[in-house]
């Protein structure tokens, strides 16, 4: 184990804080902050310190793993007394001891309250993405019969079904990209107005075949390489090298067509970081003879030559290994580049000033 000052280790190891769920937050703050705490560096299976009285923690890169749960890169907490060690590789942590007499001299009061702020608006976040405790049966996920997807598939409806299949990618392909649970109801992701492609594709399945469309599910194999700089790096070092990755597919003319509306602007422009050749493709268009499958395309494959299915109810039906926490620390490039993380801060300020008034 080894613990070093902050202010004097590498940029490598800011960008990595700047990525955490607390770095979103602190937003212009985030330097500053980072400054006045330690990084301890664990070996696999070695035990994180309290380092003070009142130590708040960052992971930066690694797992941590108590008698209670786990930290991947990006969480932050406080031990209360938990024993955590780094889980099966080396980790990253920062530390920074709430109690110490550095950090509460008076000229650090902006940051300690930027550092309320952040606290704040991390738990509120984490909150709204919390899914309910009682989780849908996944037969009941693609629920084109509810009213809402009848009444927005009926706004989407076209003159012609490529024109209407169109339409209906268009509208999800606006909802933002982020990663999160995906045991839940198309309703439930219209009513969000967010998911990852799982949920996206759910829903746009719905919603294509309360049009009238006949739509199914299509499945492949994607590197992790792929996801590239939308997810924070410690987490990319945590995933397997392929995943699963799922859109939605319409029958046009005989032929399926794939229809692919997993991410939006925001994280579209950040995937052409790493193929900027593919900015042809930032605006969804769906036309018969023309699928839009970005991830397909990427790889010069033939967009033809996908295999449809009616149901992914089986996955979806599974249970993720990640907490809400976990989600959104996943998700803290994509919100920085939306500016998404500004609505949690105004939620901060509000519950500051409503505390304020309470103690008044």
């Amino acid at each position: 184990m080894k613990t070093i000052a902050a202010n004097r280790l590498n940029p490598e190891l800011l960008e990595l804080f700047a990525d955490s769920t607390l770095g979103l937050y602190l937003d212009t703050e985030t330097d500053a902050t980072f400054a006045q705490g330690a990084v301890t560096q664990l070996a696999p299976g070695e035990a994180l310190p309290e380092l003070g009285a009142h130590p708040l923690h960052v992971v930066l890169d690694g797992r941590l793993t108590g008698q209670k749960d786990w930290f991947g890169p990006g969480n932050h907490f406080e031990t209360r007394g938990q024993t955590l060690t780094a889980l099966d590789q080396p980790a990253r942590v920062w530390s920074l001891d709430l109690a110490d007499a550095g950090w509460i001299k008076s000229e650090n009061q902006p940051l300690r309250k930027s550092m309320v702020h952040a606290l704040i608006a991390a738990d509120a976040a984490e909150r709204d993405a919390t899914p309910p405790a009682a989780l849908p049966e996944p037969q009941t996920l693609c629920d084109v019969d509810h009213p809402e997807i009848r009444r927005r598939a009926a706004r989407l409806r076209r003159t012609t079904p490529a024109a209407t299949a169109e339409a209906v990618l268009k509208f999800v392909h606006g909802f933002p990209y982020r990663f999160g649970t995906w045991q839940e109801r198309a309703s439930d992701t219209l009513a969000r107005g967010v998911g990852m492609c799982t949920t996206k594709t759910n829903l746009q399945v719905a919603l294509m075949r309360a049009a009238g469309l006949e739509a199914g599910y299509v499945e492949i194999p994607m590197s992790t390489s792929v996801l590239g700089k939308l997810m924070p790096t410690g987490w990319l070092a945590l995933q397997r090298p392929t995943v699963k990755h799922y859109f939605a597919a319409v029958k046009l003319n005989g032929a399926w067509h794939g229809a692919d509306s997993s991410y939006d602007v925001a994280s579209y422009r950040i995937f052409l970081e790493m193929f900027p050749w593919m900015a042809h493709r930032e605006d969804p268009v769906l036309t018969e003879g023309s699928p839009y499958i970005p991830a397909l395309e990427i790889q010069h494959a033939n967009l033809f030559d996908i295999a449809a299915v009616d149901s992914i109810a089986e996955e979806m039906g599974k249970r993720s290994r990640f907490l809400p926490r976990h989600f959104e620390a996943l998700n803290t490039r994509m919100d920085r580049a939306r500016g998404a993380h500004l609505q949690w801060g105004k939620v901060a300020l509000l519950s500051e000033s409503k505390s304020g008034e309470a103690r008044a």
